[in-house]
């Protein structure tokens, strides 16, 4: 075995876990991946790493432009919608993802208090 691709098996098996997990969650655990939503903080930056974790997605296509699309954006899989869970999905991919995860939820805006109204000259 070439110790380049040795090397890179523990990496390799913790990828495949974490798609296991990934599945396992989004079907299972639909109240962790929603408290864990609230956490999520950042946007996508379309590089399509994440849709290259352990294999390549068919259904992801690399533009001129270096972003990435899915052709079946509008009916994935559960698991890639909610791409990143939790932050152990952010280890899975090598690159400086633009997702975060904040420690506690951002507060809910007071309500209860009319807003303020500003007038016009």
């Amino acid at each position: 075995m070439e110790h380049r691709t040795y090397m890179k098996l523990p990496y390799r098996a913790r990828q495949a876990a974490g798609k296991v997990r990934r599945f396992f969650l989004a079907h299972f655990r639909k109240s962790y991946v929603a408290e864990q939503a609230t956490l999520l903080a950042g946007e996508c930056n379309r590089c399509g790493n994440c849709c290259e974790i352990l294999f390549k997605c068919p259904f992801l296509v690399k533009q001129d432009d270096g972003f990435s699309v899915c052709s079946i954006y509008e009916n994935r899989p559960l698991q890639c919608n909610a791409f990143p869970i939790d932050e152990r999905c952010l280890a899975d991919v090598k690159f400086e993802c633009t997702f975060s995860f904040e420690k506690s939820p951002a507060p809910e805006p007071d309500r209860s208090k009319p807003l303020l109204q500003i007038g016009s000259h």
